[in-house]
Order: structure tokens, then sequence, then C-alpha cells
């Protein structure tokens, strides 16, 4: 009996232990979600979210204001707005060149239809209008020509 009143008084106090913890593990999250509060951070935002789950620092509320207004997630704050990039315009257009040489992408004052493309359209006008297949084909393969000769030969049909 007196191993039973033993082991009753070991659970009893384990479980004391439990609630112990488990309010305690309340207690700091609640102490945490008001340092947020005071602070101003907008938790209901995505970026308010992450930094509640995230933030390991100390709870100082001038710290967690600071961090909040360097996401720009303060409550009643306006977001910030993204940072002017450091660059010329010798930097953005050697940019943009990169960019069409890599797409070899041609100007829109320079664009005009795919020579292949307009080939094939004059073939189908020419068969809807009953001309001959091979009197179509020649004119597709002369307006390809035609595009890829000159002294300024469309880049789409010449390569390399």
């Amino acid at each position: 009996m007196a191993e039973d009143q033993e082991y009753g008084g070991i659970k009893e106090l384990r479980d004391a232990a439990d609630r112990g913890k488990k309010a305690s593990q309340e207690l700091d999250d609640m102490k945490r979600e008001m340092a947020f509060l005071k602070a101003g951070v907008d938790t209901d935002t995505k970026a308010g979210k992450l930094l509640f789950k995230a933030y390991d620092g100390e709870l100082d509320t001038d710290l967690l204001r600071a961090e909040a207004e360097e996401l720009g997630i303060l409550r009643g704050a306006e977001p910030l707005p993204p940072p002017e990039p450091d660059s010329t315009e010798a930097d953005v257009q050697v940019a943009q060149e990169r960019r069409n040489l890599a797409t070899d992408q041609i100007t829109p004052e320079n664009q005009t239809e795919n020579p292949y493309d307009a080939g094939h359209r004059q073939f189908q006008e020419m068969i809807a209008d009953g001309r001959p297949k091979e009197d179509s084909a020649a004119r597709f393969i002369n307006t390809v020509l035609e595009a890829a000769g000159g002294a300024d030969p469309d880049p789409r049909v010449v390569s390399g």
C-alpha cells in the first residue's frame, strides 16, 4: 500500500512538472507576443509572421522596432520603397547590349516580319489563289534568300 502511495505521488509530481513546463512555455510565448505588439510589429503580415518566428534576439522594444523598421513591417507605417540601384547610364546601356547579344534581339524600330513567316504566308496565299506548288515554294525560298543577302542580312536567317 505504501508502494501505491509512493507511485501515485511520483506520478502526481511528474504531472505537476509537465503542467509547470507547459505554463512556463505559454508565459514565454505571451511575453514574446506582447513585446512584438509593444514594438508595433505587424504580425498579421507574412513578413511580420516570419520575423516573429525567426527573431532570436532580446525582446527589447527598441531592438524589435528597429528590426521591423528595416523590414518595413511596423503597424501603420508605409512599406519602404525598393532601394535605387547604383548604376550609371553607361551601365544600363551595357546591360541592354548584353541582353540583346544574348538573345539575338532586334530592336523594335528594326523589327519586321520574320522572313520564314513572311515566306510561309506568301506560300499559303499563292496556294490559296490556285498557283502551282512549285511557284509557291520558289517564292518562299526567294523571300528567305533576299533576307539573307545584301549589305544588311537579317540575323534571324544568317547563322554565325
